[in-house]
């Protein structure tokens, strides 16, 4: 996702990207080469953790459910920096994660020549944070 993508200017009508951009640590090549391939009136369609999930402890959010929760983490959440300063290990089966702004998210489609169509929160009822606040956001933009 660093590198400009394998496609042709203008290939595609549509691009589903869900919530994969955790994984990604700088999103602004990917936005950049997304709006790139898309057709002019082409859609992308962008899912995302909210980023205020990312200040709590997985492990006592997801496997501890009678500890307290307490903010542990600041936003931007960055994995890979947090395990190089040895505050966290990471499990190579799950790769880093990257929590990144709001700014971040909605700014980079916006700033790249896409124009946001529509907006939706959800939230996985699978763990207690969901009962504070919706905990997955998807955009919907056009490529003017």
């Amino acid at each position: 996702m660093t590198k400009p993508f394998p496609f042709e200017n203008e290939t595609f009508d549509i691009i589903f990207n869900p919530v994969s951009n955790a994984y990604i640590e700088d999103l602004e090549n990917m936005y950049k080469e997304a709006s790139r391939v898309l057709k002019k009136g082409g859609l992308l369609m962008v899912g995302f953790m909210n980023p205020w999930i990312y200040m709590y402890d997985t492990d006592i959010v997801w496997d501890k459910p009678d500890e307290e929760l307490l903010l542990k983490f600041s936003i931007p959440f960055n994995s890979k920096e947090l395990e190089e300063e040895g505050k966290i290990s990471i499990n190579p089966e799950y790769g880093y994660e990257f929590s990144h702004t709001l700014e971040t998210q909605i700014r980079g489609q916006l700033k790249n020549g896409l124009a946001m169509i529509d907006f939706y929160e959800s939230c996985d009822k699978r763990h207690r944070l969901s009962r504070y606040g919706n905990d997955y956001i998807a955009t919907l933009c056009i490529k003017l």
